[in-house]
């Protein structure tokens, strides 16, 4: 399985809660497990509903650090996998790390107290990545693609300069994630990268464009990104699909994982042409 990197981000925000878990019994890590993936109402599954998914990630790899230090709790002795469970084990060591990465972080983020059937929702707890270097992509040279407006949000993208990447869209322009339905406005916008882009680096490889009748451009970028949760090794394949207005402004952003390289081999600009 694709492992994360903690080194790559700063846990302030969720020390003392792991703290907290690691001074505790046996016992009462193991149920502080149990409350987080089933949702229970705690004092921990609400605290870690608050955070974000990246955090979320990092919450679980450094439980996961613990237990082989022999410091949190492990899986009780004598455990066998279900069935069901080792079938699951099995297709997920098949996938390669992008999809690998994209089925961890569902699964986090969807574990803890949910907040939607309290009275009010907590807002999200961020944290800052700290990019220890320059990224290497951050001023991108995309074959076939020219487009001023595309290569500078990418650039913004990658330097987490998220205010620029905002300015970018159209007022009322809509960027839509993998798996997710459109963010529609410069302010859900911004708040969606701020959550959850902070330190990806993007590598856009290459694509095509298409000018049509009215101004407006269609463009189709393939490439890979990398989450600063996981090693430099691991990339998720991903799709990109531009629409500019006529004033140059980006009118909509689709992000697609691929699910193989083979899919990303069949977007490459000769067939994504026919």
């Amino acid at each position: 399985m694709t492992p994360a990197a903690l080194s790559a981000s700063s846990m302030f925000l969720i020390e003392d809660l792991l703290d907290r878990i690691q001074r505790m019994s046996g016992p009462e890590q193991t149920q502080v497990m149990f409350d987080l993936v089933r949702r229970a109402d705690s004092p921990i599954s609400r605290s870690y509903s608050s955070y974000s998914a990246n955090t979320k990630l990092g919450f679980w790899y450094q439980l996961a650090r613990w237990m082989a230090d022999g410091l949190v709790a492990p899986i009780q002795y004598g455990y066998e996998l279900s069935s069901q469970g080792q079938e699951l084990f099995e297709t997920l060591k098949q996938l390669d790390g992008g999809q690998q990465i994209q089925i961890l972080r569902d699964i986090v983020v969807n574990m803890g107290y949910d907040p939607s059937i309290a009275k009010v929702a907590a807002e999200p707890v961020e944290f800052d990545f700290i990019r220890t270097e320059p990224v290497a992509a951050a001023k991108p040279h995309i074959e076939g693609i020219k487009e001023p407006v595309v290569l500078a949000y990418f650039e913004a993208m990658n330097t987490d300069n998220f205010d620029a990447a905002v300015a970018l869209f159209a007022p009322d322009g809509a960027l839509q994630p993998p798996f997710r339905e459109p963010i529609v406005g410069h302010q859900a916008i911004a708040a969606y990268m701020r959550e959850e882009a902070k330190g990806l680096t993007l590598m856009p490889q290459q694509g095509i464009s298409q000018v049509l009748g009215d101004g407006s451009k269609q463009l189709k970028i393939t490439g890979k990104v990398q989450t600063p949760w996981f090693g430099v090794n691991v990339a998720m394949n991903i799709a990109w699909r531009f629409a500019l207005n006529p004033e140059g402004k980006i009118f909509y952003v689709g992000i697609d994982l691929l699910a193989s390289p083979q899919e990303l081999l069949n977007l490459r600009p000769d067939k994504l042409a026919r």
